[in-house]
């Protein structure tokens, strides 16, 4: 198990520096014209662009340039000359804990409701239960996410006035009661949609893995139904489940851009979103590299988790 965490680490780091690439490429190598003029903001001075070009190392070639930058972020010390040479990097990192707070609410959210709603349904296939629940899980899925931000927004903050219109309190500002009355709406927008993704997996694949030998063979040796369907069924249904959840999971860490901006929560997507707004490309390298941290590590997580339910994998 050691060398396969090892194994993952390695793959992760190196994931990350060919991201770090891309995003260099993308913002600095791919678009015509002199970098500097685009990093040095709107409406520069020559001073101006001629301390960005050297700050910047956009002097010594895109390699140079390159290095700068990754010397840059791993220091923490990366200005934004078109927002007066501020470092974003802790801009960046105080959207963070707003981003994880979010995805961790939401995925607790989705994760317990949607894999209890399609345990149930495969358990009561061709019910009236698992017909409702199919329906429910449907319509779940088609909310657009924007759309039904704004409408959960209306509906609960203004019709029923049960939460605040938008905003973000932090659990050392007000409190844990203050900081779920604030995550909690956002959180449910975020949750309903893939939860009935999720109840529609997990019936599919609980149905399937009732129909296995193995599961017969073990109710022939006279398990009791409980634990058949806990450790035999839910244990190996998990690993598709799992693996769904990391991706949904680390897309949540990349930041809810029209989430985050509709409750007006500064998290990764606000941050983002204000890069795109002000065309700030330190911002949009800085919260990309950041975002694509998180995936990666989100990843490297859920490889871990499936090798511990299926061992077949660490021999991968």
């Amino acid at each position: 198990m050691g060398g396969f965490i090892l194994v993952r680490t390695f793959d992760g780091v190196i994931k990350l520096l060919l991201v770090s690439m891309i995003l260099f490429w993308v913002l600095v190598v791919l678009p015509p014209g002199n970098p500097a003029l685009r990093f040095a903001g709107k409406t520069p001075t020559d001073a101006k662009i001629a301390d960005v070009e050297k700050k910047f190392c956009f002097d010594q070639g895109n390699v140079g340039a390159y290095r700068c930058f990754v010397k840059m972020t791993v220091t923490g010390n990366f200005p934004s000359p078109s927002q007066g040479d501020a470092n974003v990097v802790p801009m960046a990192l105080k959207a963070v804990p707003v981003t994880l707070g979010l995805a961790i609410l939401a995925s607790i959210m989705w994760l317990t409701a949607g894999v209890t709603a399609g345990a149930k349904g495969a358990l009561k296939a061709g019910t009236r239960t698992d017909r409702s629940l199919m329906v429910g899980a449907l319509i779940g899925i088609s909310f657009p996410t924007a759309w039904l931000s704004l409408l959960m927004l209306k509906w609960f903050t203004a019709d029923i006035p049960i939460f605040p219109p938008g905003g973000y309190v932090g659990p050392a500002e007000g409190g844990i009661f203050s900081w779920m009355h604030h995550m909690l709406l956002p959180a449910a927008t975020l949750a309903i949609v893939s939860a009935g993704v999720y109840t529609r997996m997990t019936r599919t694949t609980v149905r399937q893995k009732l129909r296995e030998e193995y599961v017969k063979t073990a109710e022939a040796k006279g398990l009791s139904p409980r634990r058949v369907f806990g450790w035999h069924v839910m244990r190996t249904a998990m690993i598709p489940i799992v693996v769904m959840f990391g991706m949904d999971f680390a897309g949540l860490l990349g930041g809810a851009i029209f989430t985050e901006s509709i409750f007006g929560l500064p998290g990764l997507g606000g941050f983002v979103m204000l890069a795109m707004q002000t065309t700030d490309f330190a911002m949009l390298f800085v919260g990309g590299l950041i975002a694509a941290t998180f995936v990666i590590v989100a990843n490297t997580l859920v490889d871990l988790v499936q090798a511990m339910l299926d061992p077949k994998l660490r021999a991968a």
